[in-house]
């Protein structure tokens, strides 16, 4: 039987939705029908869709509102077919026939297999190739949903010749990594995926090199803008070490002079960066080399791994970004171009900041991945504790 997708459009939204097979799917704004358009001057069961091989039936529900097939307002059952659209309220329902439906063709790895194979892909990026990553958060969907969700989210990325990896990073938390895709496939990829999740689910987006230079921070760039996640947070500062580099930075906001964090990645170089600008009121947008201003709505540049780059190199785009610099790199940059250069400590230096944090990132995530109710144990916590957290701070965030 063919299946059928809804574009739904709203005021404040577009999405897509399927239709199940063989039985009849409710409309409305109802929590718990097939398809809810919440926010729409919907009913609560406004009308029933089901699916036929000629096309689909769209019946009105006794008590929901007008129903216009094509402009036209109907009052008993309606067929329509690919391309029709039907209004109800302020919401707009485009019909289009899919394919029939064939097996996902992509094998779902475990959160182990994909965090390695992330890991590999971009060590062999190297900062020279595109690399990117896509988040998709669905808390609030049950398992019929979540797995149609899924079947949405392949059906945009295997079509390209460059094949994705996948992986279950929780119950309701998909990975997709996408090596070998060029930029261009990326960005029209990321701009179009919210669209097919729908408003029920969140996507996030990272793409090496633009995002950082590892798997840590491609990670960490897509749990910062997770829902819940409350974006990078307060920073948390208890270890002496750090509450003196604090202070240092809120200090630095007041300086018109380049600032270069220096320490392993995810030690909390851009936290740092981030004092920085908050203190002063202004916002950081990243740049690289080839583009080097910063995106439209910053203040200042975030020039991340600034030692990566060459001495001329560098010195070009420290003049050409025509504002206030700050920048993190793993050891000292070449030549004497900034004004304050400060070192950040990895956090097994640092072992009174492992708890706080932790107990921080579980605050931050815990809505994010539908457990509003959780907790670090006792043992989870000697756990944290013990461990000597090579992969610094951002790695305590991933776990």
């Amino acid at each position: 039987m063919t299946r059928w997708r809804l574009l739904i459009t709203t005021p404040g939204a577009t999405w897509t939705a399927d239709l199940p097979s063989g039985k009849s799917s409710i409309v409305g704004q109802a929590e718990g029908v097939a398809v809810e358009i919440p926010q729409a001057r919907l009913s609560e069961r406004h009308l029933s869709l089901l699916p036929r091989e000629e096309g689909v039936v769209v019946e009105p529900l006794r008590g929901g509102g007008e129903v216009l097939v094509n402009d036209v307002p109907i009052a008993a059952q309606a067929v329509v077919r690919g391309g029709d659209e039907v209004a109800v309220g302020d919401a707009r329902l485009v019909f289009t026939p899919l394919a029939p439906t064939r097996p996902l063709g992509t094998r779902i790895t475990t959160e182990d297999e994909f965090m390695f194979r992330l890991g590999e892909e971009a060590r062999r990026s190297d900062g020279k190739r595109a690399l990117g990553l896509v988040l998709v958060s669905s808390p609030h969907l049950n398992v019929a949903a979540r797995q149609a969700l899924t079947r949405r989210v392949l059906d945009e990325v295997v079509g390209v010749e460059a094949v994705p990896f996948v992986g279950q990073l929780s119950i309701d938390l998909l990975g997709v990594a996408l090596p070998e895709w060029s930029e261009a496939q990326l960005d029209e990829l990321f701009a179009r995926l919210p669209q097919v999740a729908g408003p029920r689910a969140a996507v996030t987006t990272a793409k090496l090199p633009r995002d950082g230079a590892d798997a840590e921070s491609l990670l960490g760039e897509c749990f910062d803008a997770l829902p819940g996640a409350a974006g990078r947070g307060e920073p948390v500062f208890t270890d002496p070490v750090m509450v003196r580099l604090g202070a240092l930075a809120e200090r630095l906001a007041d300086d018109e002079g380049a600032v270069c964090f220096v320490g392993p990645p995810g030690s909390g170089r851009r936290t740092l960066a981030d004092v920085v600008a908050r203190s002063a009121g202004r916002r950081l947008g990243a740049i690289s080399s080839g583009a080097r201003t910063p995106p439209r709505g910053a203040d200042w540049a975030l020039l991340r791994d600034a030692d990566r780059l060459g001495r001329g190199e560098l010195e070009a785009v420290l003049k050409s970004a025509r504002t206030r610099v700050i920048a993190t790199a793993s050891s000292v940059p070449h030549g004497d171009h900034f004004a304050h250069t400060i070192d950040v400590p990895p956090l097994h230096a640092r072992p009174e900041d492992v708890l706080p944090l932790a107990e921080a990132f579980v605050s931050r995530f815990r809505t994010a991945v539908g457990r509003p109710r959780l907790t670090l144990s006792p043992e989870a916590r000697t756990l944290l504790q013990a461990w000597h957290w090579p992969g610094s701070v951002r790695e305590l965030s991933n776990v």
